[in-house]
C-alpha cells in the first residue's frame, strides 16, 4: 500500500491586540511624520521670481490677502493659518524653489529682501519726497514733511544745504526704512564721498565741498552733455574768480520755482530771490539740486579756458557754443532765440 499523505495542518496565527495597536499607531506617526515633512517641503505657488510689496499700512496688507494667501498651496497648514496671522510690511522676493514654510516664515517675522535702487538726480526737495515715495515704502508726504522738521543743523547742515547729502548712487537698504534712518544713510555716505582726492580737488580750486555740490547743481542743469560739463564748470569758476554775477538760468528756474519753463524771460531774473544768480553774486546758499557725480567731478576736473559766456546751439543737439567776449556771445544768443521762437511757434 502506499504510504498515506499527511494533512498540513493550517492553522491561523492570530495577532496579539496589542502588537495590532503598534501597527496602527506606528502607521499612524508615519502619516503624521510624512504630512508634516509635506508641510515643511512644500513650494510655494510661483512660477517664476516674484517681488511682493507688503505696504506699510494694515488695511493695504489686508487688501492683499487673498494674493498673499494663494502663494500657499491648500494642502498646507499655512494656506489657511497666514489668515490669521498679521504679516510684516516689507519687499519679499519670492523664488519657485523657496518652501511655504519659508516665506510664511518670513512673511510673519518680518524677514525682508534688502531694496536695491537707484537714487536720480532731483531737481527740488518735492522732486525728491515725490521720488522716494515712488520707491519706497514711506509716502511721499511723509518724506516731505521729515525735510521740513529735521534737524538738519545736528548734521551741520541748514535748510538751504541739506540737499547735497543726497548724493546719486545705487543704494541697498530696506524697503521700509523710516525717513530719519535714511537720512543718517545719506549723510554718512556723503561724508565718505567728501575724503581724500576729492577734498584736496575742492582745496585747490578755492572751494568748500557744498560750495562744489553747488557749483555743480547748476551744471547739472545746464546740460546733459557729458562731454560739455568741466568746460562749463570752467566758464562759471572763471566768472566766480572776476567777480561777475553767474547768471545761470538753472538758477532763476529755481528761484520762480516752475521747472516747466522753457525759456527764462527778463521779468523772471528780476525775481527777489538768494538764489537768483543775475541779481546777487557768487554762488546760491546752496544746491539747486541733487547734481550728478559725474557732474560734481566735472567741476573739481574742469577743462581750464578763458571762456566767460555760453549759448545753446541753435540746431537742437544738445549742445553749447563758449564764447569769450560778450560781442561774440551776443551774436550767438541771438541766433538761438531766433530757433527757440521757430520751435515754440511749432510747439504751439
Amino acid at each position: 500500500m502506499p504510504p498515506r499523505k499527511r494533512k498540513i495542518s493550517r492553522k491561523k496565527v492570530a495577532i496579539p491586540a496589542n502588537r495590532r495597536l503598534y501597527y496602527v499607531v506606528g502607521l499612524l506617526l508615519l502619516a503624521v511624520v510624512g504630512l508634516g515633512a509635506l508641510q515643511i517641503i512644500a513650494p510655494i505657488r510661483v512660477n517664476a521670481p516674484k517681488p511682493l510689496y507688503l505696504p506699510l499700512s494694515d488695511s493695504g496688507r489686508y487688501r492683499m490677502q487673498r494674493e498673499i494667501q494663494a502663494l500657499f498651496p491648500p494642502y498646507t497648514v499655512w494656506h489657511w493659518i497666514i489668515q490669521a496671522q498679521a504679516c510684516k510690511p516689507g519687499y519679499y522676493l519670492l523664488f519657485p524653489t523657496q518652501s511655504a514654510f519659508e516665506v510664511w516664515r518670513r512673511f510673519t517675522r518680518g524677514i525682508q529682501t534688502p531694496f536695491r535702487f537707484y537714487l536720480r538726480p532731483q531737481r527740488s526737495a518735492a522732486h525728491l519726497a515725490h521720488f522716494l515715495g515712488n520707491h519706497l515704502a514711506v509716502d511721499s508726504a511723509t518724506w516731505h514733511h521729515t525735510f521740513l522738521s529735521y534737524p538738519w543743523k545736528n548734521l551741520g547742515l541748514n535748510e538751504h544745504t541739506w540737499l547735497a547729502i543726497f548724493l546719486p548712487d545705487v543704494y541697498e537698504v530696506y524697503w521700509t526704512v523710516p525717513p530719519e534712518k535714511f537720512i543718517a544713510r545719506m549723510k554718512e555716505r556723503y561724508d565718505h564721498f567728501w575724503s581724500g582726492e576729492r577734498m584736496r580737488k575742492a582745496a585747490a580750486i578755492g572751494l568748500s565741498p557744498m560750495e562744489v555740490m553747488t557749483l555743480a547743481s547748476i551744471v547739472e542743469y545746464e546740460t546733459y552733455r557729458s562731454s560739455e560739463k568741466p568746460l562749463i564748470a570752467s566758464v562759471y569758476l572763471n566768472r566766480l574768480r572776476l567777480g561777475m554775477p553767474l547768471q545761470a538760468d538753472p538758477t532763476v528756474i529755481y528761484a520762480v520755482g516752475d521747472f516747466r519753463v522753457q525759456r527764462v524771460t527778463h521779468r523772471m531774473t528780476e525775481v527777489e530771490s538768494p538764489y537768483n544768480t543775475y541779481r546777487r553774486r557768487g554762488l546760491p546758499p546752496g544746491p539747486i539740486g541733487t547734481p550728478s557725480i559725474e557732474s560734481i567731478d566735472a567741476v573739481l576736473s574742469y577743462t581750464p579756458s578763458d571762456y566767460l559766456y555760453f549759448c545753446a546751439r541753435s540746431d537742437g543737439s544738445g549742445y553749447h557754443d563758449f564764447s569769450r567776449t560778450y560781442p561774440e556771445h551776443l551774436v550767438k544768443a541771438r541766433t538761438y532765440q531766433r530757433a527757440l521762437n521757430r520751435w515754440l511757434a511749432q510747439k504751439q
